[in-house]
């Protein structure tokens, strides 16, 4: 086979899309088959040991089964012998070969074998057993029917390939003709290197598999079945053993090649072109001309944030959403989803769960009427069953089945052992690829090939919002990212933060070639400064006398689209992202890799594919980042690290208490008073923890909000040490000063006020414990003991449920009617709320009725009365539907006791 016939290999549609479903079209407890389970019993009654992996990319790969296994020998590709038992059939070329472990050589004895307890398990699941014994007639029928589909429906001469190993009796490719042995010597550089081990086995596979084969070892690739044995010629469980997992082999290529855009071949040839523009240096940026973005800068609590905000404000209601959440919580020490861990431990509401009802209180405050805010999830096939079992198991948290979108990143990428792009295997199982992630770049792919951007466009949606899976912060600013893009016209708008010159963090930049061609787009930190010096810029990239900062602006991933221009381009794309290689050198010559390396494509890399004037149209949104990012994405060992080196940890700990701190600063920046606590290190991370305080979506959805919840800030006092939660959109806080814990809950359709109120118990403290055994708090170095707590619930029968004591008194004081009575002369006479309903008693006039609600709403601000001392451990009390707390006479010497004022409103 000529190498031209490389030139003509089929094209196949871009099949990026793995796996989507809305999830009423899911079967939680059903199991996908991905070919391996079965073998995986097998490895188990082998007894073959796992290889540790070392990985400098990721934190702890071993952890990370998408990352596969990585060659921890790190030998170099070598000649090596065939597995055939003839061998006169051995084939003579280096690229039929890669270093084999000692774990290959382990598992070739044991394949070959007959081992104990191997009849236990099944490698053919489609084969009946009889008698606790394979049915070889079974497994001779099918592979009959293999070796008869291979005759009649074969897609091109296999066999010219197969016997182009051999000289003698090699054919034309072309009409099958004997050649001579001079012509095969003129050609040799074009022989396709099949090595006859897979001749051997070629009757095992479908037609579509032996032409995937083929054309994998006219790919260079022909070492991946280099070692096979032929096939026994008597059947045994061990034979049927091997066969299995030589198909194994056969099915994994073959899903890798129909998920990739330009399939297998395509993945090679881009990898050698890469791999060589990285052995010889040449720079990906040549040719383009930084410059400053075009972009808005904010600080929060200034008018321009608040005009930009209440601009985007208006487009919250025409949103779709988009999580990528392919990662496990392994590598941080937790053993499922990082989507499942609770975003703090006021509440231990997790990511999930905070992402939905923020989507939910969005849709409520800001979507037309009766449309629905949808959200599309990007997992991986380690995190699919778990993300779908979490959402079945709470009810999608509210949100209903046609709002949520699964789609699957497929399983990986082959690994890449050297400059010629030959596939790793795997360093304990010889018959499995090593796979490494492809990048977060193949949500575009799967949004475009799973029809999600045509869809939201047809159910009115105008923006869409990427967010990651682990950013307490995300939401913050979305309304302000919006107000941006509505005013500048963007087509893509990338959150980011402001970053010190030369701080390793990506930074957005704008790119001209000589052509006038402009792209504005993440580049990264040690590729941005020596660009600028390149470009006459000579001192590089440094920070704005005025600012303090560099102009080039950090990238955070958190992006915002505008819907129609976004899908027209996936349309014209497929959503195919740009590729890069990143090989890690064990030799200056760039020769040898320290470990297998892979392509990878990364989302923010988008406006690559912009042209024309929509390239124009892509700017960036910049805040601090303790407003809009911090992720959970690193091991707390790490974590510490990184804080050492002043840069944010990325653990638990800190995801939390970053959490507090920008809800903090919302609050500040409109006027509440709220204290700092102090430092405090909890397994050797450094963090703020309070005053804890969480605001539910329900209550507020983004810091426009803030002013109408809190409408006199100044009344609002927080210490350092306290800890506050609230729940719920009808309830309004005017005044209170807090020490310690309290819980403010307001049911759907009920309205409440705080006003006047003071509370002060013993609140909820961290407590440091490195040996602790629930996984999310092991992981934070500390649990939270809530010594003691507050709560008032606004009921939504117009009744107020609370334990604090000083209201319970107020219970037992209702004043009768003569008090009432007397009590009208002195207070002011207020309009009557139309929204509270009027007494039904028909012995009482309305006139009076009104001034009793009236009274009863403002007698906490206007009246003084002596109250009774009741303990905090007193039972939970329904409290008539609106009551107030009179001011106190002394009680007790050095005793500080609670007063209040709420009401129904």
């Amino acid at each position: 086979m000529g190498k031209n016939k490389n030139k003509n290999r089929r094209a196949k549609k871009n099949k990026v899309n793995r796996q989507s479903s809305s999830l009423n079209e899911k079967n939680v407890e059903n199991k996908t088959d991905d070919g391996d389970g079965n073998f995986d019993d097998l490895l188990a009654e082998f007894k073959v040991a796992d290889t540790k992996i070392e990985d400098e990319d990721e934190k702890d790969p071993v952890k990370d089964p998408t990352l596969g296994v990585v060659n921890e020998n790190e030998d170099k590709i070598e000649t090596q012998n065939t597995e055939n038992t003839d061998s006169a059939e051995t084939v003579e070329n280096s690229k039929l070969e890669v270093a084999a472990p000692d774990n290959w050589e382990e598992q070739d004895t044991l394949l070959e074998s007959t081992s104990e307890g191997l009849d236990e398990i099944n490698p053919h699941p489609h084969v009946e057993r009889t008698e606790d014994k394979l049915d070889l007639t079974a497994i001779e029928n099918t592979d009959a029917a293999n070796e008869k589909q291979v005759v009649e429906n074969g897609e091109e001469n296999i066999d010219s390939k197969a016997a182009a190993v051999d000289p003698d009796t090699s054919h034309d490719a072309e009409n099958g003709e004997k050649k001579d042995p001079e012509d095969v010597d003129e050609k040799k550089e074009e022989t396709v290197l099949v090595p006859p081990s897979l001749t051997a086995n070629l009757s095992l596979f479908t037609p579509k598999q032996q032409k995937l084969a083929l054309d994998l070892c006219e790919a260079g690739q022909g070492h991946l079945f280099s070692r096979w044995p032929k096939p026994a010629p008597s059947r045994s469980a061990s034979s049927e053993a091997t066969t299995f997992i030589k198909r194994r082999l056969i099915e994994q290529l073959e899903r890798i090649d129909d998920s990739y855009p330009s399939n297998l071949i395509g993945y090679i040839n881009n990898a050698k072109d890469l791999l060589a523009k990285s052995k010889s240096g040449v720079n990906p940026l040549m040719g383009w001309k930084p410059s400053v973005p075009q972009g808005m800068n904010f600080e929060i609590g200034t008018t321009d944030y608040e005009t930009t905000e209440k601009i985007g404000v208006q487009q919250l209601g025409k949103c779709g959403f988009v999580l990528t959440a392919g990662g496990l919580g392994e590598r941080l020490g937790y053993g499922s989803i990082k989507l499942k861990l609770p975003t703090e431990l006021a509440t231990e509401t997790c990511y999930l769960q905070f992402y939905i009802e923020t989507i939910l209180s969005i849709q409520k405050k800001y979507a037309a009427p009766g449309h629905k805010l949808p959200l599309c999830i990007m997992v991986s096939g380690d995190t699919n069953k778990k993300t779908i079992s979490l959402l079945a198991k709470n009810k999608n948290f509210g949100m209903d089945d046609d709002q949520i979108t699964i789609v699957q990143q497929g399983e990986g990428v082959p690994a890449l052992v050297d400059n010629d792009a030959h596939f790793a295997l795997d360093t304990v199982d010889r018959y499995k690829l090593q796979l490494k992630p492809h990048g977060h770049g193949d949500i575009h792919a799967l949004i475009h090939s799973n029809g999600v951007a045509k869809k939201w466009l047809k159910d009115g949606i105008k923006w869409t919002v990427f967010f990651q899976d682990t950013n307490g912060l995300a939401f913050h600013t979305i309304a302000l990212a919006l107000g941006v893009s509505s005013k500048m016209g963007l087509i893509m708008n990338s959150v980011c933060c402001p970053r010190r010159a030369k701080q390793a963090i990506g930074g957005i930049a704008k790119l001209t070639n000589e052509d006038g061609e402009e792209r504005t787009i993440n580049v990264e930190y040690n590729q941005l400064d020596p660009l600028l010096r390149s470009s006459g810029f000579p001192e590089g990239d440094v920070n704005d006398e005025s600012t303090g900062y560099s102009p080039y602006p950090g990238n955070l991933n958190q992006l915002v689209f505008s819907l129609e221009p976004y899908a027209l381009a996936l349309e014209r794309t497929n959503g195919a992202m740009p590729e890069f290689v990143n090989p890690k050198y064990k030799d200056a010559e760039k020769t040898e890799f320290k470990k297998p390396t892979r392509l990878e494509c990364m989302m923010q890399d988008f406006p690559v594919i912009l042209t024309g004037i929509e390239a124009t149209k892509v700017g960036f949104t910049s805040i601090s980042a303790d407003m809009c990012f911090s992720p959970v994405k690193n091991a707390t060992a790490d974590g510490v690290a990184m804080q050492k080196k002043g840069t944010a940890p990325g653990v638990a700990a800190s995801g939390e208490a970053d959490q507090y701190a920008a809800v903090r600063k919302i609050m500040r920046s409109i006027g509440c008073k709220i204290d700092e606590a102090g430092p405090a290190t909890y397994s050797g991370i450094s963090v703020v923890p309070g005053p804890a305080i969480v605001l539910k979506p329900n209550f507020v959805s983004c810091s426009a909000e803030y002013k109408e919840k809190f409408p006199t800030p100044s009344n609002i006092n927080i210490s350092a040490r306290s800890s506050l939660v609230v729940i719920g959109e009808g309830v309004t806080i005017k005044s209170l000063t807090l020490d310690g814990a309290l819980i403010i809950e307001c049911e759907d359709g009920a309205t409440g006020e705080i006003s006047n109120m003071e509370v002060t118990n013993g609140g909820w403290e961290n407590v440091a414990d490195e040996n602790l055994e629930v996984e999310f708090l092991k992981m934070r170095g500390y649990s939270l003991n809530k010594v003691e707590t507050n709560k008032i619930v606004f009921k939504k029968d117009g009744s107020i449920e609370s334990d604090i004591p000083t209201l319970e008194s107020t219970v037992n004081d209702v004043p009768d009617e003569k008090t009432i009575e007397k009590e009208i002369a002195t207070v002011p006479m207020v309009e009557n709320d139309s929204s509270v309903p009027q007494s039904d008693n028909n012995d009482t006039s309305a006139s009076k009725n009104e001034i009793k609600d009236n009274l009863s709403k403002s007698i906490g601000n206007t009246t003084s009365t002596k109250k009774k001392s009741i303990e905090n451990s007193a039972p939970k009390t329904k409290v008539p539907r609106s009551f107030s707390e009179p001011e106190p006479d002394d009680v007790g010497a050095g005793k500080k006791d609670d007063k209040c004022a709420c009401a129904i409103m």
